[in-house]
């Protein structure tokens, strides 16, 4: 090809070749504004608080973090969101049935009453049984009870214990609150936790054991199953407000505490509830809004080493259960920080 004639041909089709170029910026960068606009569409939060404003966890024995000072130090670094939305679920109240009276005087019969002469006195929706070793408090609309014996006075119970397997232990702890019909299902389905523990009478005081075989004294701890995926959480976390102290001899076992404080929620009716976010969960646990459930002593600077949402599990009847933001610091520090949006929080 000559110069004349590569010339000609370079102007001839040098407009086609522009206009080519200009249409395919043009698809490019069209498709470029596709994405980013794919990109920065608002996410839609589905919400149905259909229990409109809900009030706050009340947990009876937890103080404020007010006065602490707190320093974040988790493996992430940052406060974390678990989830934007999380479900309310509703706990009906109970009320008397006939036939409560049977069911109580079992319950006396199984903790060792002599209830062929056992009276009660009922304190509106509470049963009481008492003799001179021991009481029973039991709710008489949905028999959540609790049980002391007064083992301070009666050291000789601490001689020639036996310390069984852990599957005896646990099976043992299951069956008596089957014999009492006080086990529920969702009981049954959760956790249990076997803590082994030292009582010395003398000094009337309780001690946890580094070794199984220096314990006397043995406790089952029974757990709501996770919710939702979320744990459950209660007003002594770590250990529950559904247990059973015993001790264990050759001859069979003795209680000498035991509680059932559960309360049923409704898996039909629920809400789903906007959350706050980590940071502004962490930002009300540093302004003094958040529940101390454990702190050591006087300590008051505390190191944060752990963050998880949780649902609560009371032990108190509330009409709701809710999920909290859970704090554990050292030294042995625990709080709780409500995690619903504080637009659907009641004071």
């Amino acid at each position: 090809m000559t110069l004349s004639e590569f010339s000609y041909y370079f102007r001839r089709y040098l407009p086609w070749a522009l206009l080519f170029f200009i249409l395919l910026m043009i698809i490019f960068y069209s498709f470029r504004l596709i994405f980013i606009l794919l990109e920065h569409k608002p996410t839609t939060i589905y919400q149905n608080p259909i229990f409109g404003k809900i009030k706050k966890p009340y947990i009876k024995e937890a103080s404020t973090s007010a006065d602490f000072n707190f320093i974040l130090d988790t493996i992430e670094g940052v406060p974390i969101t678990a989830t934007s939305t999380a479900k309310v679920y509703f706990i009906p109240p109970t009320i008397a049935r006939l036939g409560y009276r049977e069911k109580i005087f079992l319950m006396a019969k199984n903790f060792g009453f002599d209830t062929t002469s056992a009276q009660y006195k009922l304190n509106e929706i509470e049963a009481e049984f008492t003799d001179e070793k021991q009481k029973l408090a039991a709710n008489i609309t949905n028999f959540n009870f609790r049980y002391d014996y007064n083992f301070e006075n009666e050291p000789s119970l601490f001689e020639e214990i036996i310390i069984p397997s852990q599957n005896t232990i646990e099976n043992t702890a299951i069956n008596f609150l089957k014999k009492i019909n006080r086990y529920p299902d969702e009981l049954s389905r959760g956790k249990l936790t076997v803590n082994f523990l030292k009582y010395y009478p003398e000094e009337k005081i309780f001690s946890t054991v580094k070794e199984n075989s220096e314990a006397n004294v043995v406790e089952v701890n029974f757990y709501r199953p996770d919710i939702d995926g979320f744990p459950v959480v209660t007003a002594n976390f770590p250990s529950s407000q559904n247990f059973i102290i015993f001790i264990f001899h050759q001859t069979g076992y003795k209680i000498l505490r035991a509680q059932i404080k559960f309360f049923e929620k409704s898996p039909e009716q629920y809400g789903i509830y906007l959350l706050k976010k980590g940071d502004q969960a962490w930002q009300e646990l540093k302004s003094g809004k958040g529940f101390i459930i454990s702190s050591a002593g006087k300590e008051k600077n505390i190191v944060i080493k752990n963050m998880f949402l949780a649902y609560y599990d009371p032990d108190i009847y509330q009409e709701y259960l809710q999920p909290v933001y859970v704090f554990v610091g050292e030294p042995n520090f625990i709080a709780y920080v409500p995690a619903i949006s504080n637009e659907y929080l009641a004071e």
